[in-house]
């Protein structure tokens, strides 16, 4: 193996392994390294035969300890959806992200398992509040009885998803994900029914990365 410094980085997606496939685009691994190289002294291995990062070591800039971790797989989600959850008292829930409808949807049958108050979901596009435009695309149709109903779900979670409500008409967004309720608070659409909908700040709950994949 040879010893690059994460520095010299280059996108490249690594998918000739199909269960451990690996892309260096991926957003999580770059701030990952954004941030431990403001900490650490950053050392990547990379493989000879394709140059895939295999291990990361992080040397302590003050004793010198050092740690290495492993570089198993990534998931980059391009097409990202929530699963809405609605609990008997009308208490909405997030949980995701997931790659694509049919990774959240799946998601459902996890969720039935583990609460006795589950009264329904919806896979719903997740939008990225980066951009300030909402789509049509974006809306999701519900019955007016139950999005008369709705309101945030009081769990503890790290991070947020803000729900866009259009109670009149039977509708809702999801935008997010947002790290705080703060986060989510501030952010504004710039479309007329986004402004003018109630505003939902749900909890957002993670889902393995297995639950994930697309």
């Amino acid at each position: 193996m040879t010893m690059p410094h994460h520095k010299e980085f280059h996108p490249m997606r690594y998918g000739t392994d199909s269960e451990h496939p690996f892309d260096t685009d991926n957003r999580a691994w770059r701030r990952l390294g954004d941030i431990a190289s403001e900490h650490f002294d950053v050392i990547t291995w990379n493989r000879d035969q394709d140059g895939r990062p295999v291990m990361l070591t992080l040397a302590d800039l003050h004793t010198g300890d050092t740690i290495t971790l492993a570089i198993l797989d990534s998931l980059e989600i391009r097409d990202p959806y929530t699963l809405l959850a609605v609990h008997t008292g009308g208490e909405l829930a997030a949980h995701g992200p997931t790659g694509g409808p049919a990774a959240a949807d799946s998601h459902a049958a996890t969720l039935a398992l583990d609460s006795t108050t589950l009264a329904a979901t919806r896979p719903t596009p997740l939008h990225d509040p980066a951009a300030t435009a909402l789509p049509a695309t974006c809306w999701v149709d519900l019955p007016t009885d139950l999005a008369a109903a709705l309101r945030p779900a009081l769990d503890d979670a790290r991070t947020a998803v803000l729900v866009l409500l259009d109670r009149t008409g039977g509708r809702l967004a999801a935008v997010g994900p947002f790290p705080t309720h703060a986060a989510a608070d501030t952010w504004q659409p710039d479309d007329g029914t986004g402004r003018t909908a109630d505003r939902l700040i749900v909890p957002l709950h993670p889902v393995t990365i297995q639950e994930a994949r697309p």
